[in-house]
């Protein structure tokens, strides 16, 4: 242990050496030397995944950065599967199934079958728990065929452990002995102790739903062995939970309680918080049968504090408000019916205040805007009066002085329309939004919904809440450009990283007309800009491509640079522009039409693109044809 934590120490000295040489310092390293660097690092976070989540996670980071610095796509691949294999471990199934399907992405694409074999198990696994039983074995008979093509026998091994689990969910027992046996086997003769370990937990499994309980305590017996030969807190922790419940079936109380405590200690050292919950939930219903309540309520006071920094370490984590909402809901679904039932309405109290605190920031938004143009149209009047006395003073300039006054007209009558399409957006896209919402509430409270209705509209309400962000993001982006005397502050940005934020963003709508996204820049592709604003541009061209480009399309991303600018190009195999609609969009009037899907927009994207460019010293450039696609060009000065 002691050579283990020195040889990390090494490691994370030897990070910041090669960040530090991409800024041009010599670092005299072969690429099969930082390869086997990386494969260090990852090697270590998934060493620590259990014990050390936080040090793991900033561990994988790092190795991120570098896989994609150095190109290394194998490692890249690699720490993707570490990090989906925390969160998985620690509840996160949704976001564990993105960085996985990332994962499996990279590796399909630089064919890396090595790494794409434990994707494809680990996806199988997720797959296989939602009840997906045919997309798992498909996924893992494709790995099997890999990895027998391969040789890898420990990978053929743990195969035969998932097939051989999916098979006892299929209720198919002799099928299931006989792939679990031969991955057992074939661990014994490879000397692979995790494959040994995981085959004698998997049979146990087995023989515990066919009643056969000395059979099933044996094998978790020789699983625990491994494991404490391992030293896997979780394993450890998982084999001693089964066999005390084994012991509960056989009534003896006290001696399942002792073994419970030490799968409760295990995972508490793995930090497993399932199965702490689990283990402690066991603990205190056999304390509370037995009449104990001293330690029934010592152990209840245990489970509450288990969930509570559960539910803490989940808010840490996560990204994304409502998944959390959705995360915990699913933890707590083994509650009893009474705590479900208060848990749902605090969940949809908290629904009623979020829509209010939007309606709220909507009507300060509405009182924002008229109070900007109010005060833009006091200005212009003022200014108009100043000019009318000049005029009647001054004679001789009073053409010069009409022409500006005609000038300042045209642009108070283009505030007004701006205003006026402010409103309108306001008015319906956002009214319309918070109107459904209400509805929507009102029969969930009333219980004039079964829960299958209850959970689709749910599902469109968080819909209708993304698609009402974005527009909120782009009016506050807008009225942000508006503010006048304000100074940029720009910074030096990768667009590789932001376009893939960009691509998780929009990773739902791609998938659902299945349009293909292809980041065609790499780690030093950077631009010099406002940070927000160019995320806000980037956004809108991104969904407007989508919007525009049919099923099975493709969006690709670019980036050149001469001595002067930057130019990130974002071309779609979309249907394109007339010469008629060009010019309109050119014009810089709103204009808006509906998309492939008969898709709506608020017609402001692209004013609000061209808007916030040009206060960055940049331009939009448009190419398009009909039926050929689009590409738009964001061009934007070095210095």
């Amino acid at each position: 242990m002691k050579n283990r934590r020195v040889n990390l120490l090494v490691l994370l000295a030897l990070i910041p050496c090669l960040l530090f040489a991409q800024k041009g310092e010599q670092f005299d390293t072969s690429p099969d030397t930082i390869y086997h660097f990386i494969d260090s690092l990852n090697q270590a976070a998934f060493n620590m995944k259990r014990s050390k989540v936080n040090q793991a996670l900033k561990l994988l980071d790092s190795t991120k950065s570098l896989s994609i610095q150095y190109k290394y796509h194998q490692g890249l691949s690699t720490a993707y599967f570490n990090e989906a294999g925390i969160y998985q471990q620690n509840g996160f199934s949704k976001r564990a199934l993105g960085i996985y399907q990332m994962a499996q992405e990279n590796s399909s694409r630089y064919q890396d079958s090595l790494n794409l074999v434990k994707i494809n198990i680990q996806l199988a696994s997720y797959f296989a728990e939602e009840g997906k039983l045919d997309e798992a074995l498909k996924l893992d008979n494709e790995s099997l065929e890999i990895s027998l093509r391969k040789g890898n026998k420990k990978e053929v091994a743990n195969i035969k452990n998932s097939i051989g689990l999916i098979e006892i969910k299929r209720k198919n027992y002799p099928k299931a002995e006989s792939l679990l046996k031969e991955a057992l086997q074939i661990s014994v003769k490879e000397k692979y102790i995790y494959g040994q370990k995981k085959a004698f937990y998997n049979l146990g499994l087995l023989a515990r739903v066919k009643n056969d309980t000395a059979t099933a305590r044996a094998y978790f017996q020789n699983s625990l062995s491994l494991d404490m030969l391992l030293n896997d807190h979780y394993g450890m922790a998982s084999n001693n939970f089964q066999m005390a419940e084994i012991l509960v079936q056989q009534q003896r109380n006290s001696d399942a309680i002792e073994l419970a405590k030490s799968a409760y200690s295990c995972a508490v050292l793995s930090g497993a918080y399932n199965l702490m919950t689990k283990t402690a939930t066991l603990i205190r219903q056999q304390y509370q049968r037995s009449g104990d309540l001293q330690h029934t309520s010592a152990w209840q006071d245990t489970l509450i504090s288990v969930l509570v920094t559960k539910n803490e370490n989940e808010t840490q984590y996560a990204s994304n408000f409502i998944e959390i909402v959705k995360d915990k809901e699913s933890q707590k679904l083994t509650a009893e019916s009474e705590k479900e039932k208060a848990n749902q309405r605090a969940n949809n109290q908290l629904l009623i205040i979020l829509v209010g605190s939007l309606m709220l920031v909507v009507m300060a938004l509405m009182v924002i805007i008229t109070f900007m143009s109010y005060r833009k149209q006091k200005y212009l009047s003022q200014r108009l009066t100043k000019q009318n006395a000049i005029i009647e003073e001054n004679a001789s300039s009073l053409d010069k002085l009409n022409k500006e006054i005609y000038s300042k007209n045209q642009l108070l009558e283009e505030d007004n329309r701006t205003k006026d399409k402010l409103l309108s957006i306001i008015s319906h896209d956002l009214r319309n939004p918070i109107t459904n919402t209400q509805t929507i509430l009102s029969l969930i409270n009333k219980g004039a919904l079964t829960e299958e209705e209850s959970k689709t509209l749910l599902e469109q309400l968080e819909t209708q809440y993304i698609n009402t962000t974005g527009l909120l993001d782009n009016l506050l982006g807008w009225l942000k450009s508006q503010i006048t005397g304000k100074e940029l502050e720009k910074t030096d940005m990768n667009v590789y990283e932001i376009m893939n934020g960009m691509h998780l963003e929009q990773k739902i709508a791609l998938m659902r007309k299945r349009i293909k996204f292809i980041n065609n820049t790499s780690s030093d592709s950077n631009i010099m800009a406002e940070k927000e604003m160019i995320k806000i541009i980037f956004r809108n061209l991104i969904t407007n491509a989508i919007k525009f480009t049919s099923l099975d399309g493709r969006i690709e991303i670019s980036y050149t640079h001469d001595d002067t600018h930057t130019y990130v190009r974002i071309k779609d195999s979309g249907i394109g522009m007339s010469e008629e609609i060009l010019q309109k969009v050119n014009a810089q009037k709103y204009f808006t039409r509906t998309g492939t899907l008969q898709e709506k927009g608020s017609g402001f994207g692209l004013i609000l693109c061209r808007d916030l460019l040009q206060k960055q010293g940049g331009v939009l450039l448009i190419e398009s044809a009909k039926g050929e696609g689009s590409t738009f060009t964001v061009k934007l000065p070095i210095n």
